[in-house]
């Protein structure tokens, strides 16, 4: 199961980059391993590697691949996905007997699309490759097909071809944009996906509000960057963003065992959020990035539940696309606490806390078990500022202890109105209707939930000087209040109107 920060995809979205993904005509007779029909006269072509799986719950004749796509998968086809949703084939390629396949493709072309097809030539399951290699004789690795990569393929074909009014600015779809599919689609919720649609749920109405969903956490946290004062260098992250996803599918690929591909797609996460920093050069903080995230979690959770209340036997997809909205969240949130700490041990318990955070809500069976993970998290936290940063702070003399708990009960006020602020905006988010939308509208419904949090934020900021007045350092004090900020900002996505506990104490 993927758990992968969604935040580095929607930036490229922020400066509006169109994809361009280059063909050409001719043939060429190269192999590489199986029959490779090359539809590129170019001399300058990289390989994709890749293959087909039985992983999933999916049906393969309804294109989700699963445990018979092995068995009915004979040929691939790789194509380029043009802006407008159109797909232009590359090259066609045969499968070996254990389902890989190797071809040849123009050098650095992008966003491509998988598709493995039985011997009749319909689709099986798909995936997405983000790019090719950038010089002759590269190697890229494809996604391995499985249920979960067949319906993001599905769902990217469904936002370019039917979204393509609300994608940006200029109506351009960006390669990055599949790094929120590959976070918020996880293997759960495709296996959730694949039985309503085997149980007769309508397989594109499914399909188009997953890309609705994800179409508005997109700009969501595209806004909520861009509002905060980021600056970033495209072409830097978008290097880094390649060998990042390179260095998983490489892993996923080499069919690893379920702990390495875990492992896996956890570095995978921490390269994006790397890479994210390192384009920012210093302008987009911990905090920015938690909240970002926040928003977008949530923004795709309520938009996903406004699509798929008229659809029925979609009913089933509620809790999964909770649970990995919740994955994602806790995991964001724990990056975001130790990047904030340092690794201070005053609150080492803090650090501890989200640890405990991320393994819970993994194991979590119902919605009752995310709720406790949550109120646990929050206690530790609690505890931790109070108790254990207290004691230190007591060294510096002064009413320390009134302090914090004065700056705690503003924390718990703020965040009641943060709730109250999202209850508003969010309605209006549950009912959005992307067709035909275009993205500065999309933008303007969606600015109110970005602004709910900056409000949360701009107000746990404003108490700042009393913790300096105790002898507190500014970075100190900016500490406290950016572990407040994002703890009690943190999985909004999963339970955003639940009565607010003080954080002192019920």
């Amino acid at each position: 199961m993927k758990k992968i920060s969604p935040a580095w995809s929607m930036l490229a979205l922020v400066l509006g980059v169109s994809v361009a993904a280059g063909c050409a005509s001719g043939q060429d007779d190269g192999k590489t391993g199986g029959s490779d029909t090359s539809k590129s006269g170019s001399a300058a072509l990289s390989i994709v590697n890749g293959h087909v799986t039985n992983q999933g719950s999916g049906r393969a004749d309804l294109g989700l691949a699963g445990s018979a796509a092995l068995d009915l998968a004979k040929t691939v086809t790789i194509s380029a996905l043009g802006a407008t949703g159109q797909l232009t084939a590359l090259v066609e390629t045969t499968l070996d007997g254990a389902g890989a396949f190797s071809a040849k493709v123009p050098i650095d072309a992008k966003l491509l699309v998988v598709q493995a097809l039985d011997v009749s030539g319909k689709i099986v399951g798909s995936s997405i490759l983000e790019a090719a290699g950038r010089v002759a004789g590269q190697i890229s690795v494809a996604a391995p097909i499985s249920t979960e990569s067949s319906i993001e393929a599905q769902t990217l074909l469904d936002i370019a071809g039917t979204l393509t009014s609300a994608l940006s600015a200029n109506g351009s779809i960006d390669a990055s944009l599949t790094a929120t599919l590959r976070s918020l689609i996880d293997a759960d919720l495709a296996g959730a996906v694949s039985a309503a649609i085997s149980a007769g749920a309508d397989a594109k109405a499914i399909v188009h509000a997953l890309a609705k969903a994800t179409l508005v956490a997109t700009h969501t946290q595209a806004l909520a960057i861009a509002n905060g004062g980021a600056k970033l260098d495209l072409n830097a992250f978008a290097e880094l963003e390649a060998k990042a996803s390179q260095a998983l599918n490489a892993v996923l690929d080499g069919k690893a065992s379920l702990n390495v591909a875990t492992n896996a797609t956890a570095q995978f996460s921490a390269d994006l959020d790397a890479a994210l920093k390192a384009a920012a050069s210093g302008s987009l903080s911990a905090e920015l990035t938690a909240l970002a995230h926040a928003a977008a979690n949530l923004t795709f959770r309520t938009a996903l539940e406004g699509s798929l209340a008229g659809i029925p036997g979609a009913e089933a997809l509620g809790f999964a696309s909770l649970k990995a909205a919740a994955n994602v969240e806790a995991h964001q949130t724990a990056k975001a606490v130790a990047e904030i700490l340092k690794g201070g041990n005053a609150l080492q318990a803090a650090l501890d806390a989200t640890a405990q955070l991320t393994s819970s809500i993994s194991a979590a069976t119902n919605v009752g078990d995310i709720a406790s993970a949550r109120a646990d998290f929050e206690a530790a936290i609690r505890g931790a500022i109070s108790g254990d940063l207290g004691a230190v702070l007591g060294n510096l003399g002064g009413n320390v202890q009134a302090t914090l708990e004065g700056l705690l009960k503003t924390s718990t006020q703020l965040n009641g109105q943060l709730d109250g602020k999202l209850a508003a905006a969010l309605g209006a988010v549950s009912k959005l209707n992307l067709d035909g939308l275009a993205a500065g509208n999309l933008d303007a419904t969606l600015q109110a939930v970005v602004k709910a949090f900056a409000d949360f934020a701009q107000g746990l900021d404003l108490k700042i000087p009393e913790l300096t007045a105790l002898g507190l350092g500014l970075d100190q004090a900016k500490v406290i209040t950016e572990l407040l900020t994002v703890v009690q900002g943190a999985l909004k996505n999963v339970l955003p109107l639940l009565p607010v506990h003080s954080i002192l104490g019920k």
